[in-house]
């Protein structure tokens, strides 16, 4: 018996997105396993590969292929696109799981009293109407629960990477700096790099420079602050960069950061810990999801730039033990993980749905 599991998300980008990170682990995870036929749904698609069947498509082909699937997953909390494959879902009676990621409540006041309308209405409707809510770590429990939602069940599964990734075998990338910084991610406000900027002027971090990989709608205002500070010359913008050479920057920096204020659960510190590679992170459930259960320790109050140039200073000094990455390897690897996730897609399939479909 061939379960039939649509995944939908509003992008699946996963060399710029968490999201679709998240989405190609857990496909790439269960791929072996012939009870489970992936497909994935998602307007905006720039993966050159994928171990599942992607289709580049939007709200006209949910209805179709809501009803040629056996479960539907969707991803993204505050998605449009999300929330009709999830009412197409519930319409046809295939069983809905939901996995809200983060719910991010930056912006002006009147985007802030939009997510709440939506959480109070289109959210509400979607995390009831899902036979399970899958979240990244128990503190999104709380998180629920202070914005009213309130799901039937819910089950832990937390970002993940691949078991196999480690350390790339070919030359680093050596990175200019005294200590060389190196940030990964989205350029958004809510990544806080303007604070790591602001570090690059206290003494821990004098002869520090801080190279940047990642596109977004932030840069424009980053490269206006590094130029206000005089500090043009140590903050390096490389833009977006492929896995491989992120991988090589990765290994010819002294330390990596993460400087945000809300993060659901960050794959970049897992990336980096399980190629051996310092991090010094804020200090934020997200991270801590993650720290607290390896063994790391270089944390930092969020919006602290001395308190953070003080951890990154440590964190370049510092080793990533074995401890550390076998404990990253146990509890934030897919090929550990997915399968609780594949029981739960066969519990809520019936022959008989199988059969009628």
């Amino acid at each position: 018996m061939t379960i039939q599991v649509l995944h939908v998300s509003r992008e699946f980008e996963p060399l710029c997105s968490g999201v679709a990170r998240h989405i190609q682990g857990l496909a790439q995870a269960i791929q072996a396993n012939p009870a489970i036929r992936l497909t994935i749904l998602a307007p905006l698609i720039s993966a050159d590969s994928s171990p599942a069947n992607l289709c580049k498509g939007s709200y006209g082909q949910l209805w179709r292929a809501v009803g040629n699937s056996d479960v539907v997953h969707v991803h993204g909390a505050r998605s449009p696109i999300a929330a009709l494959a999830a009412a197409c879902a519930i319409i046809r009676g295939v069983p809905l799981i939901y996995t809200p990621h983060c719910y991010y409540n930056a912006g002006p006041l009147w985007y802030r009293l939009a997510k709440r309308v939506w959480d109070t209405t289109v959210e509400r409707v979607m995390v009831r109407g899902a036979a399970t809510v899958i979240l990244l770590h128990q503190g999104w429990e709380g998180e629920l629960a202070k914005r009213g939602l309130c799901p039937k069940k819910t089950m832990i599964v937390p970002n993940c990477i691949d078991e196999r990734r480690q350390a790339t075998a070919d030359a680093p990338i050596k990175l200019e700096g005294s200590p060389a910084l190196l940030s990964v991610g989205r350029l958004d406000p809510i990544k806080r790099l303007d604070d790591a900027i602001a570090a690059l002027n206290t003494p821990h971090l004098k002869q520090a420079v801080l190279h940047i990989v990642g596109q977004g709608s932030d840069r424009v205002r980053l490269e206006a602050l590094a130029a206000q500070q005089k500090l043009t010359a140590r903050v390096r913008f490389h833009g977006w960069q492929d896995d491989h050479v992120t991988q090589r920057m990765m290994a010819g920096c002294d330390s990596m950061l993460l400087a945000s204020e809300r993060e659901g659960m960050p794959t970049v510190v897992l990336e980096a810990l399980l190629a051996g590679v310092p991090i010094a992170c804020s200090d934020i459930e997200g991270c801590r999801s993650i720290t607290d259960v390896v063994g790391w320790e270089a944390i930092f109050p969020v919006g602290n730039p001395n308190a953070l140039a003080e951890s990154l200073a440590h964190s370049a000094s510092s080793n990533v033990s074995e401890a550390v990455i076998e404990a990253v390897r146990e509890g934030f690897t897919w090929q550990r993980k997915a399968a609780a996730l594949v029981r739960l897609y066969e519990s809520l399939v019936s022959p008989s749905s199988q059969l009628g479909r």
